[in-house]
């Protein structure tokens, strides 16, 4: 037996010398053997999250009435409301855009009926 045998030898020997109770503690430790504590406190994580998605779920489906009973029948409205008043909106936006034009004529039909400016031009053609 040569000396790197005897040290492998030695580190086994090592773990065995622990025995029964060095496993248990390694594997409390490790997370292979649960103690009863823990047990306890996952089943206690699971109830809380259970409860928590009914709640939830009591939530959506409150929602989904809501949703359903009032909101639903105010965009119908708004949806005919709307289809309504398109035509409307579209001869009031044609009327936008000839606003300029209007303005316009409107300052040089004034500018043409102004006395002063008649005077003038009767002065300038005697």
């Amino acid at each position: 037996m040569n000396l790197a045998d005897s040290n492998q030898l030695t580190d086994v020997t090592t773990w065995v010398n622990f025995g029964v109770l060095g496993l248990v503690v390694l594997s409390l430790i490790t997370g292979w053997i649960w103690t009863k504590p823990s047990v306890d406190k996952l089943i206690e994580e699971r109830d809380r999250a259970i409860k928590q998605r009914e709640k939830a779920d009591a939530q959506r489906d409150a929602m989904a009435q809501v949703l359903q009973e009032r909101l639903l029948p105010v965009v119908g409205d708004f949806i005919t409301t709307t289809r309504a008043l398109m035509p409307v909106l579209q001869q009031l936006q044609a009327l936008q855009q000839m606003i300029p034009i209007l303005q316009e004529l409107i300052r040089s039909s004034e500018v043409s009926s102004d006395p002063k400016a008649k005077r003038r031009r009767g002065k300038r053609t005697s």
